[in-house]
């Protein structure tokens, strides 16, 4: 079972975020977000809040039980997932890109309608899974 220090740090490097950062958010010194990640001292009750706001978890996640731990594992999963399919689409839409060039300047002869009608697909399934389109 994670303590609260360990919750704190998890939340902290999850959100990409430095102690600096934290810290200017909190409007409290670098050396006191490095003191509650260490278990050396505790946030008082407003700090607790202000963090669960920064973090984007609730104080109930921060300071009960391990729930908070198995959410962003299963995120991170998802995410890991996500990413997976966003890459393999996207070279399969380099390729059918190239195959449906090749369909194009075919000489002579019926043009199928499989390739691009594959591509299409293949690019909203990359589109329903690029991350990419916003910066937090």
């Amino acid at each position: 079972m994670m303590n609260l220090s360990e919750k704190l740090k998890y939340c902290r490097t999850d959100s990409n975020l430095t102690q600096a950062q934290v810290a200017d958010e909190l409007h409290v010194s670098r050396k006191t977000i490095s003191g509650w990640e260490n278990g050396h001292s505790f946030p008082d009750t407003t700090s607790l809040v202000l963090s669960s706001d920064v973090y984007h978890v609730t104080v109930d996640d921060l300071l009960r039980d391990d729930r908070l731990l198995k959410h962003y594992t299963k995120v991170n999963n998802a995410h890991l997932a996500s990413h997976k399919i966003c890459q393999f689409t996207y070279y399969a839409n380099i390729v059918l890109w190239l195959l449906s060039y090749v369909e194009l300047f075919r000489p002579a002869g019926m043009h199928s309608i499989l390739i691009p009608l594959l591509l299409l697909i293949n690019l909203v399934v990359y589109l329903t899974h690029f991350s990419g389109w916003y910066y937090s």
